[in-house]
């Protein structure tokens, strides 16, 4: 049966009744215009709904009050010009992890379709049985433990450069806690997710300045004490020369007092980018020694720094001339660009309100990874998907936020250095080892899975196909179950025929790199939600083909096929029906408009399915039953206001807006 958000919220939230139930499946089944699919729900344009309207009638009609979705971030996207409104699910007004939705409005108003994750019936008790503070002292009693742990709010220097970036004596790293309903895991996150799985927790925010500067996420019951679980916020992974290419032209400041020399700042007010050489030591920022140079005429005396920092400019200036994004927030946030890290890793690491840290360290075999674009490209995407979707860094939304940077990390590196030419290998610049780089063409020649608790060449290429994981090593395998949609950028967008590990046959062809990183792009920052999987960033790459490309495109119908072959969904079935639609619509008259008493109506075919007229609210107020094509229909007892009119013509819906003035 078809069904849509408003009916499945009003299920969730408010634990309707069976008879309530039909009653909200009839109230809001004519803005339905497709099934649900993995939390996707479609509406029939154009509508008059308006951002939060659907949650404003359920908390009108529903019993239960104590649920409600609250607006956290909106924006209209510089692709298409759509509005997008995100929403947190509450409940007691204490936000639940994971779940809410997104609104996608068209740009004739219309509501195009909504994307959810719902917490269904949770029934513990809302009121906490210790306190925040109690909280706070079990993590760090917890964490003492380890003797080598030096927090960051104990350590002098830690302190003042915080207190140094809000420009606040007061600031510090001492946690605070703020109160959720935390999610079990973000394994198997589905539209609707138990109560159950839910429990009342403090979040906590706790930062190391030693053994390294690193900063965890712990969740304590809020009723007993115990830690259930924590992770990490990093997410691993003038002129001068730049290695591998050459002389370049980069972005410098001037630094006078007593430093007189020229640092790598950047300093044209359109890029927030400082980079410093951090030797291993992981001090504060304040503390590390400026990069300096005394005539902005580098050479190759800072090969490792100047080439980092290049690259990180031109990622900036790639995301802002092809995206329209500025920076990784849209808002010019500052990045502090570590070198020389002492890691055989790099990693993107939010830092509060202030800045974002990259820190670039060394491939297994002593290459700077900084000095690779596409590596560069891919921390800095970590940062993009931060400050927009926000995957969760676990399971399949964490192999999600891992594959969108390897594509657009990629893309970067193919469109500001090689002419939008690729060899599809992330790694493929710098020397590193196999299981270090990645390949999009092909995931099972480099990369990693797990065997037997080891780490050895190649990642799945197909959902639930060879290699694929599922235990929970690798935070859920987010470094090897990448491999699958890195497959479907590559096919997308270069194209492929051949067999997957599900014995399905695949022939594709491909749309090119440009159009499918826009694709992506769009997917990324507009439509996913944190705690999205494989199949909503199905969906959510196939609206945004349908949104930048038009239903029916070459582009949206490679964009489904592309998912058939790595084993997600089935292949297009596009046909005519939207051309149909058209001429149905130009061929439908309906006059005067607005009326007063009585409105005309012409059919290019008489239908046998009742015409219907709905008010804005989606209440069915009239019928219309007549097998003419041409007839008046009395509208005498209908109050002023706007209407829509749905027409069924053997399956091809149209819809036409009145308005009633009398």
């Amino acid at each position: 049966m078809k069904k849509n958000i408003i009916t499945v919220i009003f299920i969730v939230l408010a634990k309707l009744s069976f008879g309530q139930y039909q009653q909200y499946v009839q109230y809001v089944m004519p803005y339905l215009t497709d099934t649900i699919q993995s939390g996707f729900f479609y509406f029939n344009t154009p509508n008059n709904f308006q951002a939060g309207q659907l949650y404003q009638l359920y908390r009108q009609n529903a019993p239960d009050l104590n649920n409600n979705m609250v607006l956290i971030d909106q924006h209209v996207d510089s692709l298409a010009g759509l509005r997008h409104f995100k929403y947190q699910q509450t409940y007691m007004n204490i936000p639940i992890e994971g779940a809410g939705c997104i609104e996608h409005y068209n740009t004739d108003g219309s509501l195009l379709f909504i994307n959810a994750k719902i917490a269904d019936s949770i029934k513990s008790d809302a009121v906490p049985r210790i306190s925040s503070e109690h909280a706070i002292k079990t993590v760090i009693k917890e964490l003492k433990r380890n003797k080598e742990i030096v927090f960051a709010w104990e350590d002098e220097d830690w302190e003042k450069e915080i207190q140094t970036d809000y420009d606040d004596e007061n600031a510090t790293w001492y946690p605070t806690a703020e109160l959720i309903w935390a999610i079990d895991t973000f394994k198997n996150i589905v539209l609707i997710n138990s109560g159950e799985r839910y429990n009342l927790a403090y979040k906590i925010s706790i930062s190391y300045a030693q053994p390294e500067f690193e900063t965890f996420i712990y969740y304590v019951d809020a009723n007993n004490g115990t830690i259930l679980k924590f992770n990490s916020t990093r997410i691993y992974d003038g002129s001068a020369d730049v290695y591998g290419y050459g002389s370049k032209v980069i972005d410098t400041q001037w630094k006078g007092g007593f430093t007189n020399k020229y640092i790598l700042q950047t300093n044209d007010n359109t890029r927030v980018i400082h980079t410093k050489k951090d030797e291993g030591n992981e001090t504060a920022w304040g503390l590390l020694q400026n990069v300096k140079d005394d005539d902005d005429n580098w050479g190759n005396a800072y090969l490792t720094e100047t080439s980092t920092h290049y690259h990180v400019s031109s990622c900036w200036d790639f995301y802002r001339s092809y995206f329209g994004r500025t920076g990784q927030n849209n808002q010019s946030r500052e990045i502090r660009v570590r070198t020389q890290i002492g890691q055989i890793n790099a990693f993107f690491e939010p830092n509060g309100g202030s800045h974002n840290k990259l820190s670039f360290g060394y491939s297994d075999q002593n290459a700077n990874l900084g000095t690779e674009p596409a590596v560069v490209g891919h921390e800095f995407t970590h940062g993009v998907t931060h400050h927009s979707s926000n995957l969760q860094y676990q399971y399949e939304s964490g192999a999600l936020n891992e594959s969108y940077s390897d594509i657009l990390g990629l893309v970067f590196q193919a469109g500001m250095y090689e002419n939008w030419s690729t060899d599809w290998i992330i790694g493929n610049f710098v020397s590193m080892g196999s299981m270090l780089k990645r390949s999009l063409s092909n995931p099972n020649t480099l990369g990693s899975h797990i065997e037997n608790n080891q780490y050895v060449l190649g990642q799945p290429d197909t959902y639930n196909g060879t290699w694929w994981y599922s235990g929970t090593g690798d935070a859920g395998g987010v470094h090897i179950n990448s491999g699958v949609q890195n497959k479907w950028f590559y096919v997308l967008a270069h194209g492929e025929n051949d067999w997957n590990d599900l014995n399905n046959y695949y022939d594709v062809d491909g749309i090119g790199i440009k159009k499918a990183s826009k694709i992506a792009y769009y997917a990324l920052t507009s439509i996913l939600m944190n705690s999205s999987q494989y199949s909503d960033s199905r969906q959510a790459t196939i609206q945004a083909a349908k949104i930048l490309f038009g239903e029916c495109s070459v582009e949206h119908q490679a964009t489904i096929d592309a998912w058939y072959a790595v084993g997600i969904g089935n292949l297009n079935t596009c046909t005519y029906t939207a051309s149909v639609n058209e001429v149905l619509d130009k061929e439908v008259a309906i006059y005067p408009n607005p009326t007063s008493n009585s409105l005309t109506i012409e059919l290019p075919t008489a239908t046998e399915n009742p015409i219907q007229i709905f008010d804005i609210a989606g209440k069915l107020v009239k019928e219309l039953n007549s097998n003419q094509t041409y007839f008046q229909a009395d509208l005498s007892n209908m109050e002023n206001g706007v209407y829509l009119i749905h027409f069924d013509f053997k399956g091809q819906k149209i819809t036409k807006r009145i308005v009633i003035q009398k």
